[in-house]
């Protein structure tokens, strides 16, 4: 097994089979409770997915054997593990879930006792506990009663009630989506407190239809909703509820970058925009960074992954950060991603403007973006390549800063991702194609789906 464990978020794979095998689980307990050091409190939350208990219990066992306290929470919101952990004293968390990942995935999201996730310095002090762990056949196992329970769902729900504060939110008519994850059941209570009747897709969970053609990854039956009921938004979250896509009355998708576009205006112009700027990941799109140029807001860019974006609001002193595929961060709400929280955000300026959410997202024209992938047989530094460096030089000489080239290779994939964003479309494409053939010849491409040999 790879002694790499954690992935752009947490550990992920099938449950039984590595990197989720009940060895493997139970060391990750195991190792978090070693970190800590004592005998800690440690929070765990699961979303609606069947195997969710036995993840829960395999990492509970690692726990217990070095004297750890782990807490059962229920289905929870990943959002809302982080919520828990912070204000009920907890030492750490867990999350377990593959986000927007359908059955039969799984996972494991460790939240750290501030509820930001964990670093990358963590994890990987993690990864080599759990390797030495596994190499001293020490494999943690323990029987009896693992886990207390605890009802703390009603801290999560207040926290989202705060959100809103006394903006005139009762009455707007909206349409949720919950993905059968963890927000069924949590968005309407929440919703239903707030005076606001929402219409409600997807929130049947029976284990294993989690993300099945629904939720953030497939809001076409939001939108058709939203324009069939004539409701002003449209909210679509994932499995485990730390992402939203918003869907405008029109029935229009409103993204990340979107979100990030309106709320740093909004935070603008009412004196609250810490440090004048916003984080966004490198694959936010370039009309992005120009809109909020225009208006003063500086855009720092950081790698993929929300833990990632709220170490980068951190070292700049901003409150504001997310990714385009609706990870949104209010740094003065929580330290991660809440797609409830976002959704909530995005309705209390919606309500305070008295603007629908088209006009407040006029100002933002996504430029045209290409993608290609190339596949390669080897992966150098690109900067050693020089006629692919020269050709990147080129392709972003001619965009004169009115656009952006992002080339870059696959952390999972022998793949080089090329991708050119700019005002034209043709020019776009022409570029991307030109850096795309250079990469192909200098890197031994290779067709998808053959191997580096049949090269």
């Amino acid at each position: 097994m790879s002694s790499v464990l954690f992935g752009t978020d947490g550990v992920r794979g099938v449950p039984g089979t590595p990197p989720l095998d009940g060895v493997t689980i139970a060391c990750v307990g195991a190792a978090l409770t070693e970190e800590l050091g004592g005998a800690p409190r440690i929070a765990c939350g699961r979303d609606t997915r069947d195997t969710g208990g036995w993840v829960e219990e395999r990492f509970a066992a690692g726990v217990r054997a070095r004297g750890g306290s782990p807490v059962d929470i229920g289905i929870m919101p990943t959002p809302g593990v982080a919520v828990v952990v912070a204000s009920h004293g907890f030492d750490a968390g867990v999350a377990i879930s593959a986000s927007h990942n359908r059955y039969p995935d799984n996972g494991i999201k460790i939240l750290q006792s501030s509820g930001a996730k964990a670093s990358d310095c963590l994890e990987r002090r993690l990864e080599a506990r759990v390797a030495s762990l596994r190499a001293a056949g020490s494999v943690p196992d323990v029987q009896g009663p693992l886990l207390e329970k605890a009802d703390v769902l009603e801290a999560y729900v207040d926290h989202l009630i705060d959100v809103v504060g006394n903006a005139p939110v009762a009455g707007l008519p909206i349409a949720i989506d919950c993905a059968h994850g963890a927000t069924s059941g949590i968005a309407s209570r929440v919703l239903g407190r707030l005076g606001v009747s929402a219409v409600e897709l997807h929130a049947a969970p029976d284990g294993r239809n989690i993300n099945e053609g629904c939720g953030s990854t497939h809001p076409e039956a939001l939108q058709a909703a939203v324009v069939e009921q004539r409701c002003r938004l449209g909210f679509a979250f994932d499995g485990d509820g730390d992402r939203v896509v918003l869907v405008d009355g029109s029935g229009r998708i409103i993204d990340g970058d979107g979100v990030l576009f309106v709320a740093a205006r909004h935070l603008q112009r009412s004196g609250r925009l810490a440090g004048g700027g916003v984080v966004a990941t490198v694959m936010s799109n370039f009309g992005l960074e120009s809109a909020l140029r225009e208006t003063g807001i500086a855009l720092h860019r950081c790698p993929v992954g929300d833990a990632h974006v709220h170490a980068e609001m951190e070292r700049r002193g901003v409150c504001l950060g997310g990714e385009q595929s609706g990870h949104v961060i209010f740094s003065d709400l929580l330290p991660t991603g809440d797609g409830l929280g976002t959704a909530l955000s995005m309705l209390r300026i919606v309500a305070e403007s008295g603007m629908e959410l088209a006009d407040l997202v006029s100002g933002l024209r996504i430029y045209p973006q290409v993608l290609i992938n190339v596949h390669v047989a080897r992966k150098p530094r690109l900067d050693e390549v020089p006629p692919i460096a020269e050709a990147i030089r080129a392709a972003e000489e001619r965009l004169a800063g009115a656009g952006r080239v992002l080339v870059r290779y696959s952390g999972t994939e022998a793949v080089l991702r090329v991708m050119i964003e700019g005002q034209d479309q043709e020019v776009v494409q022409r570029l991307a194609e030109g850096v795309a053939a250079c990469a192909k010849r200098e890197l031994g491409a290779c067709a998808a789906g053959r191997s580096e040999a049949e090269c």
